[in-house]
């Protein structure tokens, strides 16, 4: 009975803690919504909360002439006329004018004011800034020293210290237009964007001028690096094959396209003379030409026709134009593009004339190189021919053709076959690598297979000579040498023949008719010992097909020699060299009689044969190893091994074969 009454007591205090904490958050809301109705939303001001920042583009007064009381703030420039800021004077009633001129306008200052500047927009060709009659300023150079500069935005402080009240300030510009450019460009502000205001912000606003400048030259940013790249590549490929200068010319004509790219990046954000910037533009264009032209010429070996040296004298024509024209020479700038335009005409035929030829012999390089060469000078032939009408007043606006977009950056049909030019020419560098590289693994096999031949002309196991001890010593000046020497014994009759020679040359050619002539020497052996009759033999398969000294040498068992000589060094004896005729070598001419010579070995005796390597060595300074050098070493006791050694050693040139053969004891007792 007690218990119900305690669990309704609890109900009860449970229940009206919730009813106080229901009370408590209904007055928390009512606070908090009667607290948001006192709240205001913030207000936004059109007139307070403005950038202190003002456009100048409008109407500026304008007056030809020159006077230095056009600076001052008190002149009453109320009768001059009035034109727009964004546009050059040529636009608005002043065709042709060159020379000096003058803008004004106004710039009001608000109260507490400080840190101000100007932005003034591009304009040609040279300025001085005043403000209030005081000078802040210049662009280029004003005459007599001037110095014409591509025109670009630039920035002047306002140093006019804080103001406490309103004011207002005038600004005068002193203009000069340089003529070379008054009949197809007009002087003054080229477009609009100048600014005045506080100096942070027209920082700011500069910078991002400078950027936007630099988003437009995406394309030319990108052909610069492209450009760059490519003509280190070849580059490189010339240090590695520094015979094929198609490498040198294709690394010339790019590096020369990648630093021009590189001066007009830098021409768009800096200042530079015109006289410098097209001088040295007209510097990288020759460069660019002249190499582009002998890459064609060398990569696919065209004819040094006329139409070649014409083509060669219009690349060099071209700054010659220039310079006659800033000496003054020259009539028009107009003129002289549409003259280079026609001559580059030359240079299109030339072009045309090798690659459809050489296409239509069936080259792949100038397959490849076909379109984008011939669209790409096209281009430029016509580009130039617009240009230069348009500077003498045949257009009468300009248009760049071939535009194929302008945004984010500008890019060309020029630049297009630019960069379809790179990918023919990595195409074709692949391809030459390949090429070259089979063939040297070709080449590589065959030197090994004649390496395998060598062992017949030099044999590294001589055979068993009872009574002639028998010592070779030789040194290739290749990997194939024309050297040969064999050693015969005669079954028959216990005498011994040896035929040494050196053919006319060097590599695997010489080699290989060295090779011919060994395989000759083991047949007229076969059937013969008279050694005059063997160098017959060998002198009819020689006819056509080059040149051999040799010297074949019969050797008896009692120590008799005979010895028949081909334009060969005679032998030494003991270290003196036996005297004998001398005669033309192998191959020189049919029916030749050889001069033969007769004497004897005895006990003791040795005989050393030797090619004409010895003697031709030749040291730095261009002295020969010589033959009083051999006669003072073999005077001395010198072996065969020291003898080659020492010519090695004074600096090889030809092949090295030193023979030696001693008479022994042992073939007298036999």
């Amino acid at each position: 009975m007690t218990a119900q009454p305690a669990r309704q007591t609890r109900c009860l205090a449970q229940g009206a803690v919730r009813a106080v904490r229901r009370t408590i958050c209904a007055s928390g809301l009512a606070l908090l919504l009667a607290c948001c109705g006192l709240l205001q939303a913030q207000t936004f001001s059109l007139a307070t909360d403005r950038e202190p920042v003002a456009s100048l583009d409008g109407l500026w007064r304008l007056h030809p002439g020159d006077n230095p009381a056009w600076a001052s703030p008190n002149l009453d420039d109320s009768q001059w006329p009035l034109l727009r800021s964004d546009e050059d004077w040529a636009s608005q009633g002043y065709k042709g004018y060159s020379g000096f001129a003058w803008y004004r306008f106004r710039v009001q200052i608000p109260p507490g004011s400080d840190h101000l500047s100007l932005l003034l927009p591009p304009m040609r060709t040279s300025y001085q800034v005043f403000v209030d009659g005081k000078q802040i300023g210049s662009f280029s150079q004003m005459p007599p020293h001037w110095l014409v500069r591509m025109s670009l935005p630039a920035e002047y402080q306002l140093d006019i210290g804080k103001t406490p009240v309103p004011g207002e300030v005038t600004v005068a510009l002193r203009v000069w237009h340089w003529s070379g450019w008054a009949r197809y460009w007009g002087g003054g502000p080229q477009s609009g964007g100048g600014m005045a205001g506080q100096s942070s912000l027209i920082d700011a606003r500069f910078q991002r001028q400078s950027d936007s400048r630099l988003l437009r030259l995406g394309g030319t940013y990108s052909l610069a690096l492209l450009t760059a790249i490519s003509g280190t590549i070849g580059l490189l490929l010339f240090l590695i094959r520094r015979r094929e200068t198609e490498y040198l010319w294709f690394a010339l004509n790019q590096l020369a396209d990648a630093m021009f790219y590189g001066l007009h990046i830098y021409a768009s954000v800096h200042a530079i003379p015109l006289f410098r910037r097209d001088s040295a533009g007209e510097l990288l264009n020759v460069i660019a030409a002249l190499s582009f032209v002998l890459f064609l010429q060398t990569l696919l070996h065209g004819r040094r026709s006329v139409l070649f040296y014409m083509t060669i004298a219009v690349v060099a024509a071209d700054p010659i134009l220039y310079f006659m024209l800033m000496l003054g020479l020259w009539p028009s700038v107009g003129s002289m593009n549409l003259t280079q335009a026609a001559l580059s005409l030359v240079i299109l035929a030339w072009s045309c004339d090798l690659l459809i030829r050489r296409a239509k012999e069936g080259v792949p390089d100038a397959r490849l190189l076909l379109a984008p060469v011939l669209i790409s000078l096209g281009v430029g032939s016509v580009s130039a021919a617009i240009w230069g009408a348009f500077q003498l007043g045949w257009l009468k606006t300009y248009y760049q053709p071939f535009i194929l977009f302008q945004s984010p950056f500008s890019f060309d049909a020029n630049d297009l076959m630019e960069v379809l030019f790179l990918i023919a020419m990595l195409a074709i560098l692949s391809n030459r690598f390949i090429r070259s590289r089979s063939q040297e693994e070709r080449f590589a096999s065959e030197v090994m297979a004649a390496r395998s031949v060598q062992q017949y002309l030099i044999p590294v196991h001589l055979p068993n000579t009872p009574g002639l001890a028998i010592e070779s010593e030789y040194r290739p000046a290749r990997e194939v040498g024309g050297d040969f020497f064999q050693v015969l014994p005669q079954a028959a009759d216990g005498s011994v023949m040896i035929v040494v020679g050196d053919v006319a040359g060097h590599g695997l050619e010489a080699g290989m008719l060295a090779t011919l002539i060994v395989g000759a020497i083991r047949t007229a052996a076969s059937f013969t010992t008279d050694t005059a009759r063997i160098l017959a033999l060998l002198n009819e398969r020689m006819q056509g097909r080059g040149l051999a000294t040799c010297l074949a040498l019969r050797v008896e068992k009692d120590g008799n020699a005979t010895l028949a000589n081909a334009g060969h060094l005679p032998p030494y004896r003991n270290g003196k060299e036996l005297s004998i005729e001398g005669a033309l070598p192998l191959g020189a001419a049919p029916g030749i009689d050889f001069p033969v010579l007769h004497f004897k070995l005895v006990e003791g005796d040795s005989l050393m044969l030797m090619t004409d390597g010895v003697a031709e060595a030749q040291n730095a300074e261009g002295h020969l190893f010589g033959f009083e050098r051999i006669a003072e070493l073999l005077q001395k006791g010198t072996a065969g091994a020291a003898l080659a050694n020492a010519a090695q050693a004074f600096g090889q040139q030809d092949d090295i074969t030193v023979l030696t053969i001693a008479r022994m004891a042992a073939a007298v007792s036999v």
